[in-house]
């Protein structure tokens, strides 16, 4: 388990020469951080450029992973502060009002410390060593939100489950902000539209006049076509083409395994050992279909990014209306598995890590069927007040993307229904102007 530093009054690093080469390693380690990413930034890369031996930071931080979780800790805390400033919520314009503004206050925090909490989601992986810590702050943050939430008089949607919706939302969109993930979108109208959207979840009946937009109404330009088969994305169907039914039942095994190794390890940390212990063959096997492991990881991401444009279109294929709450709920059910087997596909689109032209083409071009297809079920929506539709998408896909992962091993985890009902009803109430909802 990792422990914080203690810097006491014994410990040989005090003083003020010592303090200033802790806070060189700490810069030196973010502005590293922020160019290579934690997986592929060293311990040793950190002393040379500080100017320092590698025994010599070890005075400082027993190791990479400490001297990350100093910087956890130090964001963290900056984000539960924010949660105390939070006044009363409401269906009214002081209701809204509060909201939009700790929103901004969150958004500021996030510029501030943007290069941890980039690294942060980068780190966080359910096997992680990480993670244990992750998952303190999420309860804790979830925790405080949700006595937030209850004393608002929120109704329809269990405080703590709106709790967990507000913080995938709120962290993943600004993510999305620092890692050109909105096309884009103005600030302004990812604050607006994100105030609206999490008004709306906790409060259906807020009056469209209570809700005051400051940015633009800025629209995104024409999308370029999406693939319209399996060819456009590059997938390699013929590669396990007219092999037997056997040798298809093994790959079948390894790319099953690979999912689920992915989905639990990093791409750094998992390995070709840790995939054919988990499909319960040879190391032999494996080589014989598959170079190494990032070439598993492409056919995954392959095999992923064509499903996905399929679950895209079907989506986009779902009226926005009354008549399509139940449609929506089996969709999302659906998607809340795929989620879960492609958890590691969706990571490494996320971290851009490994950097691999072929994953991270895939995943601009993944991004951009989804988008465009949130654009479609978003603009039919008729309402009464200004909403940016743009900004509206890619907050729902912060939303379907990120809050699957947060749960897990978490006070807060959800069977796979339960989550997709939660999704659901946000959805509903946050996007789609609450219409399924009265059909309730």
């Amino acid at each position: 388990m990792l422990r914080r530093a203690s810097y006491g009054p014994t410990s040989p690093v005090v003083g003020q020469r010592g303090a200033q080469t802790r806070q060189a390693i700490v810069e030196a380690a973010l502005g590293l951080f922020a160019d290579r990413g934690f997986h592929a930034t060293l311990v040793d890369d950190i002393a040379h450029a500080v100017g320092i031996s590698r025994a010599a930071l070890y005075q400082y931080f027993e190791s990479k992973d400490q001297l990350f979780v100093e910087l956890l800790h130090e964001a963290g805390a900056a984000l539960l502060r924010v949660v105390g400033r939070l006044g009363p919520l409401g269906p009214t314009v002081a209701g809204y009002d509060n909201l939009h503004w700790w929103l901004g206050e969150w958004a500021w925090v996030y510029d501030r410390y943007s290069t941890m909490f980039v690294q942060w989601a980068n780190v966080d992986s359910p096997r992680a060593p990480l993670r244990p810590l992750i998952v303190q702050f999420v309860d804790n943050y979830a925790s405080r939100m949700a006595e937030r939430v209850l004393a608002s008089g929120v109704e329809g949607l269990d405080p703590e489950a709106a709790a967990m919706v507000l913080l995938a939302l709120v962290n993943r969109t600004n993510y999305y902000r620092h890692t050109n993930g909105v096309r884009g979108v103005p600030d302004e109208d990812i604050l607006d539209t994100l105030a609206t959207v999490a008004q709306l979840i906790l409060f259906p009946s807020t009056p469209a006049d209570a809700i005051v937009r400051h940015g633009s109404a800025g629209l995104r330009p024409a999308p370029a076509a999406a693939p319209t088969d399996d060819s456009a994305w590059g997938f390699r169907a013929e590669r396990f083409a007219g092999l037997s039914e056997r040798v298809q039942a093994t790959v079948r095994q390894l790319l099953d395994a690979g999912a689920r190794v992915f989905a639990a390890h990093s791409f750094h940390v998992a390995n070709v050992d840790d995939v054919v212990t988990e499909a319960g063959l040879g190391r032999g096997t494996f080589y014989r279909y598959f170079d190494d492991k990032l070439d598993l990881m492409v056919t995954l991401a392959e095999e992923c990014a064509v499903r996905l444009q399929t679950m895209s279109a079907a989506l986009a294929a779902i009226p926005p209306t009354r008549e399509g709450s139940t449609t929506l709920r089996a969709w999302l059910k659906e998607f809340v598995r795929f989620h879960r087997r492609y958890a590691g596909i969706f990571r490494v689109w996320l971290e851009q890590e490994p950097r691999d032209p072929r994953l991270q083409s895939m995943g601009r071009r993944v991004g951009d069927t989804v988008l465009d297809a949130f654009d479609d079920v978003l603009s039919q929506v008729q309402r009464g007040y200004r909403f940016s539709v743009p900004a509206g998408a890619a907050i729902l896909l912060a939303l379907l993307e990120r809050l699957p992962d947060q749960v897990l091993g978490t006070r807060h985890d959800m069977g796979n229904d339960e989550l997709a009902e939660v999704l659901a009803v946000s959805i509903e109430r946050g996007f789609l102007n609450g219409a399924p909802l009265t059909a309730r």
